[in-house]
């Protein structure tokens, strides 16, 4: 007689643990809203929500205000679209799952830009834990509790870029989810840049189809609001709020809190925005040869960045990957110890969360002092210094490929 056993196959033990792990997550945010009375705020979420509710009642998208506040929809059609299964569920409902996949897409941030060489230290048993903690320390950064707090699409749209231009080159439809991003935001749209001077072609298509197919389903839903968005709204920079507001951590941001509405902010804006954005292009382009991917991709985000009219302080979620990437390019040059220190220092500053040391609000960033300037501009002061220590340590990655290709060929 034979006896046959029969075994689970893993497929379906993955799909369990997946769905255990977003069961707790969801739980896990649940309480903590509750705790953190955000239960009563998340303004953006509130505002995402308003944009499905108008479409759900065929009212003018761009016109309807938040009650209480006044904040508009800025978003192009599309965002509006993907938010109406949000705004047809209960306030609760809607924010638990939006916060769980912000704090899921946390996760996947920390797992993607960390290597195979930190990975190998960690057994297998441990990865979970160590990505779980790593997501709990994150809620201490800035940027990602400003995200979470806010209920705001961040975390979601970086998870969605990194995660997509990471893969393979012949990944099927990698690039796709990049023009999806710009489709509900605009802000990603240089990352076609980096696309475009590292010969990415059959991504960059895929990006533009994106895109383009964001349009179309705005189009076809909404045409008349999509035809206002995208030759009207799109230029009114002012929907967003207050430019010199310390929260606007861009060059744009900088400027009109040294200058306001003076005549040469606008143009000095532009060339300080090209200048920047022509050496990230170099310096990002100089690590995607080397096969420096997640180094790459931040690098870029810089750009968005800085050169965006406004980037909210919630904006600046790429720290978490430009740090694993500064950690790694420390260690590569200098060793170990300082790539410590350099991480703690990164992310330590990051909790300090010194932007808010300062007066703000009502034109109060007007009259910063100089001292008053630092911190309240401390997210670009650091964001440059990651650059330029980047740049610094690239040296290392021409001097790597200079030897690889001055060996003779192999007989």
């Amino acid at each position: 007689m034979t006896v046959t056993t029969t075994t689970s196959s893993p497929r379906p033990l993955a799909a369990r643990r997946i769905l255990i792990v977003i069961a707790v997550c969801a739980v896990l945010v649940a309480l903590g809203a509750w705790i953190a009375g955000l239960f009563d705020g998340m303004i953006d979420l509130r505002v995402y929500r308003m944009g499905g509710s108008v479409l759900l009642h065929g009212d003018a998208l761009y016109d309807a205000q938040l009650a209480g506040s006044g904040l508009p929809f800025t978003y192009p059609p599309f965002a509006a679209i993907a938010m109406v299964p949000l705004a047809a569920v209960p306030w609760g409902v809607a924010l638990v799952v939006w916060t769980t996949i912000s704090v899921l897409c946390i996760t996947l941030l920390w797992r993607t830009s960390l290597t195979k060489t930190f990975w190998s230290f960690v057994t297998q048993r441990k990865r979970t834990a160590v990505l779980a903690a790593l997501t709990v320390l994150s809620l201490m950064l800035e940027p990602v509790w400003q995200t979470l707090q806010f209920g705001q699409i961040n975390l979601l749209l970086t998870a969605m870029i990194l995660l997509d231009l990471v893969r393979p080159a012949d990944a099927r439809l990698r690039g796709f989810w990049l023009g999806v991003a710009i489709g509900v935001k605009l802000t990603p749209l240089p990352f076609l840049a980096l696309l475009i001077v590292t010969k990415q072609w059959r991504a960059l298509r895929n990006a533009v189809f994106g895109l383009l197919a964001t349009m179309a389903v705005g189009f076809a839903i909404v045409p008349h609001q999509s035809w206002r968005y995208w030759t009207d709204v799109i230029l009114d920079a002012n929907r967003v709020g207050g430019l010199a507001y310390t929260g606007n951590q861009s060059f744009n941001g900088f400027l009109h809190r040294l200058g306001n509405d003076a005549s040469w902010v606008q143009p000095t804006w532009f060339v300080l925005s090209a200048v920047f954005g022509l050496l990230v292009l170099w310096l990002s382009r100089r690590y995607w040869l080397a096969d420096e991917r997640v180094t790459a991709i931040s690098v870029m985000a810089l750009a968005v960045l800085y050169a965006s009219p406004v980037s909210w302080s919630h904006h600046w979620v790429w720290i978490i990957p430009l740090g694993v990437s500064l950690i790694r390019a420390v260690n590569r040059v200098w060793g170990l110890n300082p790539a410590v220190v350099a991480g703690v220092l990164w992310y330590g500053l990051f909790v300090l969360r010194s932007i808010w040391w300062v007066p703000y609000r009502d034109d109060r960033e007007l009259n910063w002092t100089f001292w008053q300037s630092i911190p309240g501009n401390s997210h670009l002061i650091l964001g440059l210094l990651a650059f330029v220590l980047l740049a610094v340590t690239s040296r290392s990655l021409t001097r790597q490929d200079e030897n690889k290709s001055s060996k003779p060929p192999a007989v």
